[in-house]
């Protein structure tokens, strides 16, 4: 049901349905192992008009010391009747299992797609972010639900040219510490991964909502960005020896997988070959360092790094996502290189309540 939602739309990219499948699946998805899933299709004259995934991720609640359930996947037409179904059925399941609050969407935890798009509903969604309709919003407040965080995308361009302030610090930091920077060694890509997640784990461990991956989540991500990955845009600093800092960008799949239309096989896949050099951004995904060596302007090194891969590949710029709203320190940072704030994507929380009256909807388990 999603491809008629967004018929006409220039800017959604239909994501592969077996990414979908293999996100959602237990056994699948190495996330369910520790978490619990159950999905919903709300139905009008035997058209589904909605869906919508109730989940717990019971690291999160033990970490945070939370009942705090969460909802995915969410879409529907622009009907209030659909999303309170909808929201309705995410609540009740969460409520017999104990949950007190209902977050999302986080399709399926905060280290996959998350929010609904509140600004840039003009522009393309970069890879692993999401696109969805501005009436969820609405739709979402009107059944009770009220902001908790907004994230945010910025823009970097090429050829705005580096600020020369980046590389005047790149060029310090260079001289004054001992310090080797390194692509990532993709022949050995999961010992390389072991690196980059020590360093995910510690500099992303303050974040609003941070869950550390395990080794099996880490190593599916790792897999499904390696065959997208540039070496030069994994840069890694060494420090004595010892891996203190790690950026993560990738070229944005999404402007060729727009081309298979959610299927790579039989022949998605020659179309996504066919124009693969129409391919001229990347995400930053990731500017990690070590708390203990943030003030060594590393950061500016990575930023250094993969600017000057990005150059020499042609791209012609490149998203920060996502960021956190209030996270004013890389804010800062960003808008201090010329990053421009071009996207906002919103998260919802509402407190559950005990059930008080009878559904009027069916639902498809």
């Amino acid at each position: 049901m999603v491809w008629p939602l967004y018929k006409g739309n220039k800017h959604w990219v239909p994501p592969l349905i077996s990414d979908t499948i293999e996100i959602l699946t237990p056994g699948k998805n190495p996330f369910w192992d520790h978490a619990e899933r159950d999905l919903y299709l709300a139905l009008r004259d035997n058209q589904v008009v909605g869906r919508i995934a109730a989940i717990i991720s019971w690291k999160h609640n033990e970490q945070y010391n939370e009942k705090t359930g969460f909802f995915g996947f969410y879409e529907s037409i622009e009907d209030n009747e659909v999303a309170k179904a909808l929201y309705e059925a995410a609540e009740d399941w969460l409520r017999l299992r104990g949950m007190t609050h209902i977050r999302g969407p986080l399709s399926p935890n905060i280290n996959e797609e998350i929010g609904f798009l509140a600004e840039g509903f003009d522009q393309d969604p970069f890879v692993m972010m999401t696109y969805t309709h501005h009436y969820y919003l609405e739709l979402t407040k009107a059944n009770g639900f009220k902001k908790i965080k907004d994230i945010y995308s910025y823009w970097a361009s090429t050829t705005d040219g580096m600020p020369d302030k980046v590389k005047r610090v790149a060029e310090v930091v260079k001289k004054r510490y001992n310090i080797t920077v390194r692509p990532i060694d993709l022949k050995n890509v999961f010992r390389e991964a072991e690196l980059l997640k020590q360093v995910h784990d510690e500099a992303w461990s303050e974040n609003w909502g941070a869950v550390p991956f395990t080794d099996a989540e880490f190593e599916q991500v790792v897999k499904k960005l390696k065959p997208i990955a540039i070496p030069e845009l994994v840069p890694m600093v060494e420090l004595d020896g010892k891996i203190v800092a790690m950026g993560v960008a990738v070229p944005d799949a999404n402007q060729v997988l727009r081309y298979a239309n959610g299927r790579l096989f039989p022949f998605g896949f020659i179309k996504v070959l066919a124009n693969q050099r129409k391919v001229d951004r990347i995400r930053i995904l990731i500017l990690g360092v070590l708390s203990k060596y943030r003030k060594f302007g590393l950061d500016a090194l990575l930023y250094y790094e993969i600017y000057k891969t990005v150059e020499k590949h042609g791209f012609v710029g490149g998203e920060f996502s996502w960021i956190l709203e209030d996270n004013y320190n890389i804010i800062r940072v960003i808008e201090g290189w010329g990053g421009k704030r071009t996207k906002t994507y919103r998260i919802f929380q509402k407190p559950i309540k005990p059930k008080t009256e009878d559904r009027k909807w069916d639902y498809l388990f």
